[in-house]
């Protein structure tokens, strides 16, 4: 007998090897406006580089990041800051034919009831049509390929939010493979991108390694986890500085790092 399993995935890059339709101005668009009483206009556009038509699907949620938790997409209107109803597509659903490219547009409502700070939503975009392979066991799989678009708005004058570092756990992962994960939590009423680096010290002092940046975006209110990969690290107990950086502001943490 033949199970079929129906997966459903969430793509956060537009280069998703099997995916026939793709994102071609990027998965965040963000606005700046002086006053909620301006109004938002913004296009996302849709390539089909498949060789047969496509249909899409195209609706709004909310994106939710609680503290030590896995991005969550609710109803809309979930939180203060969600763009609500207020923000709206031209379509809900379309045919792409092949080698087709489409602008799904969208506007924002003006709102003067709206205090500065950011708002955002996503735009779901998804392929009706599912992605099939045959596993090696005889299970069919089923995949449909979503991309959540963030839709962000900023009003009034950006100002850098205080972050606040809600827990650091190491973590082993394998013999081989540990990674240091660093909770931070926005507590201002504006979104920030924050990078977060990871400076390694010996006992005299001396900087052993400085980590790539890992790049998130942090919303009001909300958290997310950034991952540090540590493997190339030898065992040990080091001084270490976690940096995170909003390009307004740095937010440094000491921590005493034991390597197994």
């Amino acid at each position: 007998m033949k199970w079929i399993a129906l997966l459903s995935m969430m793509l956060l890059m537009p280069g998703y090897t099997r995916a026939s339709v793709v994102i071609l101005n990027g998965l965040t668009h963000n606005h700046s406006i002086p006053t909620p009483a301006t109004k938002v206009q913004g296009t996302i556009k849709v390539k089909n580089d498949g060789v047969k038509d496509s249909r899409i699907l195209v609706y709004r949620q909310d994106l939710v990041s609680q503290c030590d938790q896995q991005a969550a997409y609710p109803e809309i209107g979930s939180h203060g800051r969600s763009l609500g109803t207020g923000l709206k597509t031209n379509v809900d659903e379309r045919v792409i034919t092949t080698r087709e490219e489409y602008d799904v547009r969208y506007t924002i409502e003006a709102d003067p009831n709206r205090q500065p700070g950011t708002y955002w939503e996503v735009i779901m975009v998804e392929v009706a049509d599912p992605v099939r392979e045959e596993a090696h066991s005889g299970i069919q799989v089923s995949s449909k390929v979503r991309y959540a678009i963030q839709v962000i708005v900023d009003i009034g004058p950006v100002e850098g939010p205080p972050l606040s570092y809600e827990k650091v756990i190491y973590e082993k992962l394998s013999a081989e493979q540990s990674v240091l994960k660093v909770v931070l939590k926005n507590n201002g009423a504006y979104g920030a991108r924050t990078n977060v680096i990871l400076e390694v010290y010996d006992s005299n002092g001396n900087k052993l390694k400085t980590t790539q940046p890992n790049t998130r975006m942090l919303y009001p209110g909300h958290c997310s986890t950034f991952e540090i990969p540590v493997t190339d690290v030898p065992k040990g107990k080091y001084d270490c500085v976690i940096i995170a950086d909003t390009k307004k502001d740095l937010f440094g943490s000491n921590i005493s790092l034991q390597i197994e």
